[in-house]
C-alpha cells in the first residue's frame, strides 16, 4: 500500500516539474466586431501557433490540427486521391503563410450561413453538362495565365480579375484575347494598404462594378503595399462589370459556369493544402490557416470535383491550378458571379463606287449606333441613276436585294455597283441650246 502511494507521489512530482510551455491548452475564443457581414466569431490561432513554436516537436497541441513553425512536406497522414509533395510554398513560415490567405474567416462563416438559409428550388430546371473545363472548351483555352500574389493577402483581387478576364473572352467569342487586368489597381485603390489584413470578395466585386479595373501595364502589381498611382488616361482603359450576384445553389453555380463562364469562390485553407501537388484535394491533416479566394473554372460530376485557378504561382499544385472534391473546405458555399454589360454590336455599311448607290437598314440603330445581339437587320440597296447593283462583300455575300444579316458580332457590309456601259465613265448629260 505504501509503495503504491509512494509511486503516485513520484508521478505527481514529475508531472508538476514539466515546464508550463510544454503543457497544451485550449486556444482563446474571441469575438469579431460587427461588420457588413454580420456578427461572427472565429478562433484566435495566434495563441496556438505561439504555443506550438515553443513546444517540442513530439508534443502535439491539437493532434493533427496543430500548426508548426516550420512546416515540412508530407508532414501528416498519406492523403487519399491527391499527392502531397514539396511545393514552392511548403517551407514558408507562419507569417508568410498568412499572407497567402487574404479572406477573413468571418466571410466564410457568413457565406455558410447564407447557404444554410437557401430554400430548395423545387421547380428549377437545369441544362448544364456533367463536366466542364474552360481551360479546354471547344479545343481552346478561355482562361488567362496563372499569376502569383506573393506575400500579400490580395487573393480576392486575383480571384475577381481571373473571373472577369475569362468572362470577357467568352462574351466576345475570342479565346485569344487574353486580357490582363490589374490586381494592383483593384486591391491598392479599392482596399488600400491591406497586404497584412486581406480584403472582402464582395468589395472587390463592388470596385470592379463602380470603378472598373485598368490593365496591368497601367498599374503593375507588386506584393507590397503601394499607393494608388495610375497611368495617365486610366479612365479610358478600364474594364467594368455592370453588376455581380451571389449564388448559394450548387446547381446554379454549374449553370452559370456553362452559360457565362468562371466565378469567384472562397475556401478554408489547412496546412496540408500548401503541400498539394496534384489530384483531387480533400483536407487530410493540419491546422486551419485562414480563408482564401480562388476562381472556379470548371467541374466534373463523374469524379465529383471543382476545377479552380489559384494565385500562388506555377510552382504549386497542378502548375498553379487545382482540383478539389465537392463539399470540401466550404468551397461551394457561395459564388461571387460578375455580370458583364449587355453586349451591343455595330453595323458598318459602305458602297463602291461611293456614288453608285445607297444602303438602307432596318432597324436603323445597328448602323447609326448599336443594337442588341441576335438582331436581324434587313438591307435594301438603291442604285444611283445609270448604275446597277452587282453584289455584296465583307460579312455578306450574294446578290440578294433586299438581304438580311444577323448581328452576333460587329459586322461590316459593302454593296458593289457597276455602270452598264463597259469601259464607259458616266457623264452628266447637258443638252445644247437650240440653234447651236
Amino acid at each position: 500500500m505504501k509503495s503504491r502511494l509512494g509511486l503516485g507521489i513520484v508521478l505527481v512530482v514529475v508531472l508538476l516539474t514539466v515546464p508550463l510551455s510544454h503543457v497544451p491548452f485550449v486556444p482563446e475564443f474571441r469575438g469579431v466586431e460587427q461588420g457588413t457581414l454580420g456578427e461572427q466569431s472565429v478562433w484566435d490561432w495566434s495563441v496556438v501557433e505561439a504555443a506550438a513554436e515553443s513546444a517540442p516537436r513530439s508534443l502535439s497541441l491539437l493532434g493533427d490540427e496543430a500548426p508548426v513553425a516550420s512546416p515540412t512536406p508530407v508532414s501528416g497522414a498519406e492523403p487519399e486521391g491527391w499527392t502531397a509533395a514539396e511545393t514552392s510554398i511548403s517551407r514558408l513560415g507562419a507569417g508568410e503563410r498568412a499572407g497567402l490567405c487574404g479572406v477573413p474567416l468571418e466571410v466564410i462563416e457568413w457565406e455558410e450561413e447564407q447557404a444554410s438559409q437557401q430554400p430548395p428550388m423545387l421547380s428549377a430546371s437545369y441544362s448544364y453538362s456533367p463536366a466542364l473545363d474552360w481551360r479546354s472548351y471547344g479545343g481552346m483555352d478561355w482562361t488567362t495565365p496563372i499569376r502569383d500574389q506573393g506575400e500579400c493577402a490580395s487573393c480576392a483581387a486575383f480571384a475577381t480579375a481571373g473571373a472577369i478576364e475569362s468572362r470577357v473572352e467568352i462574351a466576345r467569342g475570342n479565346a485569344g484575347l487574353n486580357p490582363n487586368l490589374s490586381e494592383g489597381h483593384m486591391f491598392f485603390c479599392g482596399c488600400g494598404s491591406c497586404c497584412g489584413s486581406g480584403w472582402y470578395p464582395n468589395q472587390a466585386m463592388d470596385f470592379a462594378r463602380d470603378t472598373g479595373v485598368v490593365d496591368e501595364v497601367c498599374f503593375p502589381y507588386a506584393d507590397q503595399n503601394q499607393s494608388c498611382d495610375l497611368c495617365g488616361g486610366w479612365r479610358n482603359r478600364v474594364t467594368q462589370i455592370s453588376d455581380w450576384e451571389g449564388i448559394t445553389s450548387v446547381d446554379e453555380m454549374k449553370q452559370t459556369l456553362v452559360d457565362h463562364g468562371p466565378f469567384q469562390a472562397t475556401m478554408r485553407v489547412y496546412t496540408d493544402f500548401f503541400d498539394y501537388a496534384g489530384g483531387v484535394y480533400a483536407h487530410t491533416w493540419g491546422a486551419l490557416e485562414g480563408g482564401h479566394a480562388v476562381t472556379i473554372v470548371g467541374y466534373d460530376d463523374y469524379q465529383r470535383y471543382w476545377i479552380a485557378k489559384n494565385s500562388w504561382g506555377t510552382g504549386w499544385g497542378e502548375a498553379g491550378w487545382f482540383r478539389i472534391a465537392y463539399g470540401e473546405c466550404a468551397i461551394e458555399s457561395y459564388a461571387y458571379v460578375p455580370i458583364l454589360p449587355q453586349a451591343s454590336y455595330h453595323l458598318s455599311t459602305s458602297t463602291t463606287p461611293s456614288q453608285g448607290g445607297t444602303i438602307d437598314s432596318n432597324p436603323s440603330d445597328c448602323a447609326s449606333d448599336t443594337c442588341e445581339p441576335g438582331t436581324e437587320v434587313e438591307l435594301v440597296v438603291s442604285p444611283s441613276p445609270g448604275y446597277e447593283f452587282s453584289g455584296w462583300s465583307a460579312d455578306l455575300s450574294g446578290t440578294s436585294n433586299p438581304a438580311s444579316i444577323i448581328m452576333d458580332a460587329d459586322k461590316a457590309v459593302t454593296a458593289h455597283f457597276i455602270f452598264p456601259c463597259d469601259g464607259c465613265v458616266p457623264q452628266l448629260f447637258v443638252p445644247l441650246a437650240f440653234g447651236q
